[in-house]
């Protein structure tokens, strides 16, 4: 069964939050190969929710040394992370 993880970021500046998307957006993807789903949403100018999603929680366990890393070196960036997961109880993508 597909699983998520839920980032809720507030940047330490508008400035960080620019770093962190530009970032992101370039590398998440094969980066963070085995998922499925990879979203970023400024939400605010110093705040940002990322979602990804897994098709099993193996895979999602995977990710979690390249996620530590990133939270790391990106540490400056950020002055609050709020992290959810769980079972992704709907998976619907519109083409």
């Amino acid at each position: 069964m597909n699983y998520a993880r839920i980032n809720t970021l507030t940047f330490s500046s508008e400035e960080s939050g620019d770093t962190i998307q530009a970032q992101y957006t370039e590398t998440a993807p094969t980066e963070f190969s085995e998922a499925s789903l990879l979203t970023f949403v400024r939400t605010g100018p110093l705040t940002a929710s990322l979602t990804s999603i897994y098709p099993d929680k193996e895979a999602f366990d995977r990710s979690a040394p390249i996620r530590k890393e990133r939270m790391k070196v990106n540490k400056a960036l950020i002055s609050g992370v709020y992290v959810s997961e769980g079972t992704a109880a709907l998976f619907h993508v519109k083409a």
